[in-house]
């Protein structure tokens, strides 16, 4: 069965240095996940200590304010709402904000279990400006999609993500996943998401997790955007989708987020779950 729940129905950990912690996905939440969730508010002038085991990465997004972080020895990182983090094996920092923010952060303590060959030829930090990232529209609909977590961005295939976007009146294609975690975190909008053909109403705050072979898929029927980030750990799975020729497709738009040259370029290509060399 598919897991729902909405951040506001989560209680938060409380920590020292002006840090409350929501656990959306753990192995407690979710069945046998290997995927650790947040949602972190940092309130102004606070702060944590962050690490990740030698055997695991993690994944940041800033969803209001800044965040500065910093890894022993080196100087600091900043990010803002428009930013990504990727953090290797065996990472040591802490993070903080001046200002205060709210970020979602996806930990994968035992990411060598998914990819063998992580930490080899992986970057270290790595902040990419989603801004800048290409967008790429669907071939069947208005949807538009940037990769967030990729193994041509950050080195690894233990995990793939996107931020997609539906405008009102978009209806996704039925499908179902074999062999990765799946879940996706709304971020805006309201909409409906179809479970095994059974409709339910998702909103802002939402986790939706869904097992292997269930199938699924999302509508907007109201008049304001709707948008999610997603995720897949291992980032390298199948995707089967109930019509064939209803498959997804997506091309390059040749522009941003801000309507500019992108920062690379991605040719069209099919979400089916392989791993593209230039995406």
């Amino acid at each position: 069965m598919p897991v729902i729940l909405n951040q506001d129905d989560v209680p938060a950990e409380v920590f020292s240095g002006g840090v409350r912690r929501q656990r959306l996905i753990d192995s407690n939440q979710v069945e046998n996940s290997v995927c650790l969730f947040d949602r972190l508010t940092i309130e102004p002038g606070g702060g944590l200590a962050f690490c990740v085991p030698r055997s695991g990465v993690a994944w940041g997004q800033v969803l209001q304010g800044k965040v500065t972080f910093g890894k022993k020895g080196q100087d600091d990182y900043s990010l803002s709402a428009s930013s990504a983090a990727f953090f290797p094996p065996g990472f040591e920092g802490s993070l903080h904000s001046s200002s205060g923010a709210v970020l979602i952060v996806l930990s994968i303590p035992d990411a060598a279990r998914l990819d063998p060959l992580i930490g080899q030829g992986m970057c270290d930090v790595c902040c990419i400006d989603l801004n800048a990232e290409p967008v790429l529209e669907s071939e069947h609909d208005d949807r538009t999609r940037i990769y967030v977590a990729t193994r041509k961005l950050f080195g690894t295939t233990a995990l793939s993500g996107e931020l997609v976007a539906f405008p009102p009146g978009v209806t996704s294609s039925n499908h179902h996943h074999r062999g990765a975690e799946h879940f996706q975190y709304i971020l805006q909008g309201k909409g409906i998401v179809y479970l095994n053909e059974q409709p339910t109403r998702i909103r802002a705050g939402d986790l939706i997790y869904k097992y292997d072979l269930e199938r699924h898929y999302c509508e907007n029927d109201g008049d304001k955007e709707m948008a999610f980030v997603e995720f897949f750990v291992p980032g390298e799975f199948e995707t089967v989708w109930v019509n064939p020729e209803q498959r997804c497709a997506w091309s390059p738009t040749g522009r941003n987020a801000r309507g500019e040259a992108p920062t690379r370029n991605i040719a069209t290509h099919t979400s089916d779950g392989t791993v593209y060399d230039d995406v």
